[in-house]
């Protein structure tokens, strides 16, 4: 019970601070920035009839041969491409992620307090170093990694997310919520 507590209350730091990052002080700004032109840009994607997908634009087909694909990157170098997130409805609403968000947030304290649990060691300074590890960890599995490909224009904010709030739930955990 005492776990499942402890997971209810660093989830809301969790949730509390994405939308810090997201929405609030907005430090991913650079991945979800605006243009005016946004309404011609999706009028014509739209008129194109593309399923709800991810596009990267340009690359080779898919039966694409070995070769196709060395000329494909020979001549595409240096030139403009984009990833393009099509999707052909939009849903406003705002509870049922705002819900799922939460319980994510909520899975994944219970998860990293219940490792922080079995060390039996455990001080402030530890709990910060793990559980920022654990977050840097992220990081580098998956943002870290598509900006390797991709270039994401918000990493920097994606960094301080792994960083930030694993560090504030490892001194909170180590204050007061180590089990006892």
């Amino acid at each position: 019970m005492k776990l499942a507590i402890r997971s209810i209350l660093g989830g809301l730091i969790f949730f509390m601070y994405q939308f810090l990052s997201f929405a609030g002080a907005n430090f991913h700004e650079n991945g979800q920035a605006y243009t005016e032109k946004q309404d011609t840009i999706l009028s014509f994607l739209n008129s194109l009839q593309l399923e709800n997908k991810q596009y990267a634009i340009p690359r080779p087909g898919p039966n694409a041969t070995p070769e196709e694909h060395q000329a494909f990157a020979t001549n595409s170098n240096g030139k403009p491409w984009a990833m393009v997130s099509f999707h052909k409805t939009k849903d406003a609403g705002m509870a049922m992620p705002m819900i799922r968000a939460f319980l994510v947030d909520i899975l994944a304290v219970f998860l990293l307090f219940g490792l922080l649990d079995k060390i039996s060691d455990i001080n402030t300074a530890k709990s910060i170093l793990y559980t920022t590890t654990v977050g840097i960890i992220a990081f580098i599995v998956i943002p870290y990694t598509n900006y390797i490909w991709y270039q994401l224009p918000d990493i920097w904010a994606y960094l301080l997310d792994a960083i930030v709030p694993y560090a504030i739930l490892g001194g909170l955990y180590a204050k007061f919520w180590r089990s006892a």
